[in-house]
């Protein structure tokens, strides 16, 4: 496969630094009033360069949830098929979807707020996509698990879908400040609880 021309690597470079500062722009100034020059200073380019890769402030957002979302994917479904005992797999998913979510919290729980009808729509239907994906993931991995006795007998696709809304459940108590436990503690207690379930024979 060839390598990716350098203007394709700086034109991805400069959309990422773009999508980025859009983020924080928005989270410390409302998705309302937020404005292209302020997430031009943040990204630090000029107004046109940020007009060269989005034609306006709503694109910018829908591009930045949807490359949020994919994150979301890229950071917690890898760790779901890695190498690895299905135990220690589990407490890297809990850790990677926690972290997401604290990582990203005033942006999150911006769009929570004052997401508009569409967009909401949106990201939505992206957030179901991630959840079909970790969902499937952890579907495979149950049922390898169990056929090499590692776990007792059970509703792999059932369980699957269970971890996952424990995940996103605990991801939210967190985005909404309803537990102060630091993050490995909650990873450390969720995982031991979700495990004991898992272990039964």
């Amino acid at each position: 496969m060839a390598s990716p021309s350098k203007t394709a690597v700086v034109s991805e470079f400069r959309r990422t630094q773009i999508l980025d500062a859009a983020r924080q722009t928005f989270a410390r100034h409302g998705l309302k009033t937020a404005t292209v020059d302020q997430i031009a200073r943040a990204a630090r380019v000029a107004k046109g360069t940020v007009y060269l890769y989005y034609r306006s402030k709503n694109e910018i957002l829908r591009h930045a949830l949807d490359q949020g979302l994919t994150a979301l994917g890229d950071a917690t479904i890898p760790s779901i098929g890695a190498p690895g005992p299905i135990d220690e797999r589990l407490r890297r998913f809990l850790h990677a979807m926690l972290e997401y979510f604290d990582r990203h919290r005033d942006f999150l729980d911006l769009c929570q707020v004052e997401l508009g009808s569409e967009l909401r729509k949106s990201a939505r239907q992206k957030f179901g996509q991630v959840y079909a994906a970790q969902t499937r993931a952890w579907q495979v991995a149950l049922e390898e698990a169990r056929a090499a006795g590692a776990i007792g007998p059970l509703d792999a696709k059932a369980t699957a879908l269970a971890i996952v809304g424990f995940a996103h459940g605990l991801a939210m108590q967190r985005l909404r400040g309803w537990t102060d436990a630091t993050l490995e503690a909650d990873v450390a207690r969720a995982s031991s609880l979700v495990w004991k379930g898992l272990s039964i024979r």
